[in-house]
This record gives C-alpha cells, structure tokens and sequence, in this order.
C-alpha cells in the first residue's frame, strides 16, 4: 500500500478534535490492533514540520526520526512500511486526537511528565529522544548564561514543560524572567523576530531546527546546557494496554538490534549467536502480540536500528547534527535502556 501524506489545515483538524472531544474513552476500549489492520493502515500524530523529527520533504515524503519510528510500527502490525497515514497534530490538539480515536499513536515530539501521564489519559513508551533545555538569544543581545535573563521575556510554548522550567528557574535564583506563552512553534518565532520576547526556551532539536530557518542562523545561539533534560517519548491510549506492548516492544526491538550491532541490511547475519536466541524468542512471540512471526524483522528492516534512525536525522552528515548524548544507549552513557527480550 502507498503512504498516504495527509497535509491538513491545523485549524480544520483542531476544528475536528474539539468535535470529537473526550468521545475516545469508547475508542480506548476498542481492539486498536484490529482497527489498524482492518483498515488497512496506520495513521500517526506527527510534528506539522520539524527538521529531523517529522516534515513533509519537497517530493511529499515524510522524513525524520518519528517518521521512521512510524513506518517501523507499520512494518511490524501490517507488515508493510508503507501502510500510513501522517496526521500533523499541534502541540494543543495532540492528546484530543489520540483520545478521539482520530490517530492511533502520538509520534510528535512530546515530553513525557506526570500531569499528561496521570491527566491526559495516555500512556508514554521510551524516551525516543532525550532532549536538552535550552534558550535561544540573538548573539548580539549579550546574554551569555541563564543569569542574565533576569527581567526579560522569555517566549514558551503554553502549557509545555519549558513554561514549568523557566518558571522554576526564576524561582530558584529569586530573578524575575516573564513568560510568553504561545500555541505554536510557529508563533514563537513570529514573536521572537519582532522583539517581542529576547529568547524562546525548548528542547534542543526544535531551537536548532529553529535557528537553521531563520533568516542569518549565525546572529543567533544557544544557552543554558543541562538546564534541563525531556524525555521525548511515543504516546499511546491508557487503558489500550494490547496496542501498548505492540508499539512498545516494536521501539525496543529497534534499541536491541543496534545493541547488538544488527543494521537493516545486515540483520540476518549480525550479531552472532546472541542475535539468533533473540529472533528465536521474537519469532515465537508474535503470536502473544496478535502479529506474524516475522514483525520484529519487519520493523529493522522498515527502518534499521536506533541507531540508524537517529543518524539520519540528527547524525553528524544530516542537516541537523545533534550529538546523541542522553539520547545514546545505556552502554553510550546515554539513558535508554532496552529491557530484556
């Protein structure tokens, strides 16, 4: 099946989502497993346009790293990697959509806390991604460090956890630093160019992807490493508890092929004898998770291990070159962690 590129109006799908409001608690309780495959396709809640997570590309082809991540899940429930549909969800509308039943899994660069873990009614696998809160400033503002933000403005995205961090910030070294919340990435850097707020605070990868798209990206930079750290993770319905081992082990399977050096190309052979008890152990449970025997090979193949994944988006010869860090495996000194097969 062809990938269907679905480029919605934001304001059409918002319009859709408050329809459909808080119905998804019917759409939680149904077999979503079956649904995907009874349609034939798997449809996920991507970023509208971000350099190395999820944007339509010239050709209509949707690339970046929670792309691949969504054709891996195609790949492993319905065995074809092309079998999707890419919904752009905003930051907003994201956690409506998935409730609504209108996508079947949040594949947009969202922070994992405990309000939406505990509020919005999803469940969160991973983290994907680890990013690093930062600021972004004009260069020749003189802001060099955090300190000096006191009595600025600082433009966030409303309600998301750069608010909460900058807020505690201000706290904590007793400064004043006021906040602009906005709706959109798009709105922030609408007001940072008219000098309506001296820096925008986010993850890493978007003020990057950010910087990249303005107009001189050399009068501008970042600040304030280590403030803080997001984990960037894969959403799914609470109480979608099938649907959820699926999507999780589908991500896990990607982290322990590259723990094993298995590369899409090369799966079959890597790894050794260590590789070959793991796909013996795989191949015998797909029939637990409602697939066929072969998904996780499915998935490596769709999209190559993490490792692969991430450097094709973020890796030193992508348009986005973002040291891996956090975001590297526990044997990197990074923090994911896949859990035993």
């Amino acid at each position: 099946m062809h990938s269907t590129v679905r480029l919605l109006a934001l304001a059409l799908v918002s319009a859709i989502l408050t329809a459909a409001g808080l119905s998804g608690n019917a759409a939680a309780q149904r077999d979503t497993l079956s649904a995907v495959q009874e349609r034939g396709y798997l449809r996920c809640g991507v970023n509208p346009g971000q350099l190395g997570m999820s944007m339509a590309d010239a050709s209509g082809e949707w690339v970046g790293m929670t792309a691949d991540l969504c054709r891996a899940i195609a790949a492993a429930t319905l065995g074809d990697p092309t079998a999707t549909e890419f919904v752009p969800v905003t930051a907003g509308n994201r956690f409506t959509a998935l409730r609504s039943g209108t996508i079947d899994v949040i594949l947009r660069n969202t922070t994992w806390t405990f309000t939406r873990d505990t509020a919005e009614a999803v469940q969160f696998v991973g983290p994907f991604f680890v990013d690093e809160e930062m600021v972004m400033v004009p260069s020749d503002s003189g802001i060099t460090d955090l300190a000096m933000l006191n009595d600025r403005t600082v433009c966030v995205i409303a309600g998301g956890p750069s608010e909460v961090i900058i807020n505690d910030l201000a706290t904590a070294s007793n400064a004043i630093i006021n906040t602009l919340p906005l709706g959109s990435a798009e709105q922030y850097r609408q007001a940072y160019l008219e000098g309506r707020c001296v820096g925008i605070a986010d993850g890493q990868a978007a003020l990057r992807a950010l910087q990249i798209s303005l107009p001189e990206p050399g009068e501008h930079r970042l600040i304030g490493g280590r403030l803080a750290y997001s984990p960037l993770s894969i959403g799914t319905r609470q109480g979608d508890d099938h649907w959820t081992d699926i999507v999780r082990w589908t991500f896990y399977v990607l982290a322990t092929a590259e723990d094993l050096g298995v590369t899409a190309a090369e799966m079959r052979t890597a790894g050794g004898a260590a590789w070959q008890s793991q796909l013996e152990r795989l191949n015998s449970s797909g029939a637990s998770l409602g697939l066929e025997s072969d998904w996780a090979v499915r998935a490596i193949q769709a999209a190559g291990n993490l490792a692969e994944i991430y450097d094709r988006s973020f890796g030193p010869t992508s348009s986005l070159p973002i040291d891996r860090g956090p975001s590297a495996l526990w044997r990197a000194g990074g923090l994911i962690l896949p859990p035993p097969l």
